[in-house]
């Protein structure tokens, strides 16, 4: 299968518009339990990914405790040649009880990273979270001087807001943030407009600057697909409910699944959101990837972001 591309940032690699978040191949933040099983599955959704035409992957050294980026590592060993076809993106920053974005902390990270994943470089290399203790400009630093040694091609940012981006941006000069890693999906619009219920500005700040957003759960952590029950207090359940209901409508119309017209809301934005689609299973992954070929109407697109915040626009 063939899914269309799109650059990630003014200068960053061309990847499919749909990547594998690969959290889930070591079942989540925690250390991983039953790594030969892990393994096996990691290795069954990388070729389903790759198959389905997926070509970038994200991942995280405190995905499994360090453990998503060894198994990772596994499925590139599994698959002779794999490396040179796929971008590979990881994070650092958050520690079991604080964050580091310190110059010294980043090369650690950046070494440790390279030896789990069994590569010699790392396409984008992204800050997980913003570490208020750390001076932007050190961080700045670290990221400068990893980049230059030719370990990181690439650097990206992950859940900063527009000031954080601004200020890091700044001390960067002329290498560029190439994406944001954000939530956004029909269960969290925050980003995409400023102002309005708490908006955060995020995707008019992507646009302005050339980045791309990263949406990690794109399908607001399964509920969307049905793959999950609806959080939340029994208001926000009829809520859930009702956009729900309004999917399954789309879904009818456009002869897809509901968690399909809910990833294609996401590639309609002009930002060129890239889903991150956080699954082990292949045919959830084949699935996913199917959603480049929905097509929604302006009406649908604005129809299902009135479902979703609960109201019309004014």
């Amino acid at each position: 299968m063939v899914i269309p591309s799109q650059r990630i940032g003014k200068n960053g690699p061309e990847v499919s518009r749909i990547a594998l978040g690969c959290m889930r191949m070591s079942c989540g933040w925690q250390p991983d339990q039953g790594h030969t099983k892990n393994v096996d599955d990691a290795i069954a959704a990388f070729d389903a990914a790759r198959a389905s035409g997926i070509t970038f992957f994200d991942n995280a050294d405190i995905y499994g405790g360090t453990g998503c980026e060894s198994i990772f590592g596994e499925c590139l060993r599994a698959v002779p040649g794999s490396r040179e076809k796929i971008v590979i993106a990881t994070k650092c920053g958050i520690r079991s009880s604080n964050y580091n974005l310190t110059p010294e902390y980043i090369k650690a990270a950046v070494d440790s990273a390279l030896k789990r994943l069994g590569t010699d470089y790392i396409d984008i290399f992204q800050m997980h979270r913003p570490d208020p203790l750390t001076h932007p400009r050190d961080t700045a630093a670290g990221l400068r001087s990893v980049v230059k040694s030719g370990l990181v091609r690439h650097v990206g940012v992950s859940n900063y807001y527009p000031e954080q981006v601004r200020a890091l941006q700044t001390y960067l000069e002329d290498l560029p943030i190439v994406s944001n890693q954000i939530s956004i999906s029909l269960n969290r619009l925050d980003p995409i407009y400023e102002g309005w219920d708490g908006g955060d500005g995020v995707l008019d700040q992507c646009m302005a600057l050339g980045m791309t957003p990263l949406a990690y759960s794109p399908l607001g952590g399964g509920w969307i697909s049905g793959r999950r029950e609806i959080p939340g207090d029994h208001a926000q359940k009829q809520k859930l409910e009702r956009i729900l209901a309004e999917l399954s409508v789309q879904a009818e119309k456009h002869n897809a699944k509901p968690g399909q017209i809910a990833v294609a809301w996401l590639l309609a934005h002009p930002s060129g959101i890239v889903p991150l689609i956080g699954s082990n299973n292949p045919e959830h992954i084949r699935e996913a990837a199917e959603a480049t070929k929905v097509q929604l109407s302006r009406e649908d697109w604005y129809a299902l972001w009135m479902a979703a915040w609960g109201r019309r626009i004014p």
